[in-house]
């Protein structure tokens, strides 16, 4: 497994995926440590260096179950910002995960009349325009036609709900982490087509073509204070493992975000 380092202004983080760190990666992290131009360092490792990264500052804030090609994967993170640290929403974030939690639903099968599939690429430009009318900001460019195509080809999947007319009406993708597991994430349905149950059906598609790929875990990083998300998540037999405080910028800025896992098979 191969060590990924990934410094994302947008966010103002570095992101790490660190499976194995040896005496050269050690260094590598004192030093990006040392860096002011980073609010947030984000290390993806195993517990075997729990102790050193401790030394270093980091904090687990959660883990991802069978991230790593089935073993597990902790997620430890820095601030170097005093604020971006403590969350301004963390009651409301709590009464969330309690609402979630108390809700006894599961939605293992969806049986809906429109149709679930993968996007095509001549339909790019209606998914960022998708995108547009459900999120006001979003931690990577999926209102930009050319990166959803770019994400396509690499490591992304999209799949999408339409109607008879062929018009996209919601969808998310599934990101392949390199490491044997996947993301579920960018999911957005349009607001005259909520309550539906379109989001449900388009995870669980997604699901089935992981499983097809050879990747039985998943994982979805949500809006901490979306009910809505949350408890779809839940209800498809994910479950939480922590939250990481103002990870990235999404909707009012930086927020929360609520860590779910699943396994498949």
């Amino acid at each position: 497994m191969k060590n990924k380092w990934d410094f994302d202004v947008r966010n103002d983080r570095v992101v790490a995926y660190l499976p194995n760190i040896d005496v050269n990666e050690w260094l590598k992290i004192k030093e990006v440590c040392k860096d002011e131009g980073f609010g947030k360092i984000i290390i993806f490792s195993t517990l075997k260096n729990s102790e050193g990264l401790r030394e270093e500052g980091f904090l687990i804030e959660g883990s991802l179950t069978g991230f790593y090609y089935g073993d597990n994967a902790f997620i430890y993170s820095k601030y170097k910002k005093q604020d971006r640290g403590i969350s301004t929403t963390d009651l409301m974030v709590k009464q969330t995960l309690k609402t979630v939690h108390e809700d006894k639903k599961t939605l293992l099968k969806i049986d809906t009349p429109y149709s679930i599939e993968k996007v095509k690429k001549d339909e790019l430009n209606e998914l960022a325009q998708l995108y547009k009318s459900v999120f006001p900001v979003y931690p990577t460019n999926i209102f930009d036609p050319t990166y959803l195509k770019s994400a396509m080809e690499k490591n992304y999947t999209f799949m999408v709900a339409k109607d008879k007319d062929q018009r996209l009406l919601g969808a998310a993708s599934a990101m392949n982490s390199g490491f044997g597991s996947a993301e579920i994430t960018d999911c957005a349905v349009g607001k005259e087509h909520r309550g539906k149950q379109l989001l449900p059906a388009i995870i669980l598609s997604l699901e089935n073509e992981l499983v097809n790929q050879g990747i039985y875990h998943c994982y979805s990083i949500t809006r901490a204070v979306s009910v809505g998300m949350n408890m779809i998540v839940k209800r498809l037999g994910y479950s939480y493992e922590g939250t990481l405080v103002n990870n990235c910028i999404i909707s009012t800025g930086f927020e929360d975000m609520n860590i779910w896992t699943k396994k498949l098979k």
